[in-house]
């Protein structure tokens, strides 16, 4: 059965560069699954859009993300702004605690309330529009 009032819309065409402000300054909310198949949601304080199709997001408290990571890839971050208007992106994870997108990690927000632990980098694949 279909919600009326439902107004979530697949974005066909995406550039997340279009989104960064509502990324990076809103909280965001990571999900995951465990190797048994239960689901695991993560608050993802700090993001940064690399690209049009790619999030870096900061590992500063997650407990469960990283190993979910390392037996399903699949990921779904959410984010809204004080308006409640946002986005669910869909995609491909992949954890980092050493190379390129961890040194980059520890430049955006290594600092007096956060040390990273590792990163997560996201290959979105679908934006679905959440306003």
């Amino acid at each position: 059965m279909k919600n009326p009032d439902n107004k979530t819309k697949k974005i066909e065409l995406f550039d997340l560069t279009n989104y960064k402000k509502l990324l990076e300054n809103n909280p965001c909310h990571i999900a995951t699954v465990t190797k048994q198949g239960l689901p695991n949601l993560a608050v993802a304080s700090d993001i940064k859009v690399l690209d049009n199709k790619t999030i870096l997001v900061s590992n500063n408290e997650m407990i469960h993300t990283p190993d979910n990571l390392q037996v399903n890839k699949n990921c779904v971050l959410t984010s809204f702004s004080d308006q409640w208007k946002g986005l669910r992106l869909t995609g491909v994870g992949t954890y980092h605690t050493s190379g390129k997108y961890f040194v980059l990690c520890n430049q955006y927000f290594n600092n007096e309330t956060a040390t990273p632990k590792g990163a997560i980098v996201m290959k979105i694949k679908k934006v679905e529009s959440l306003f």
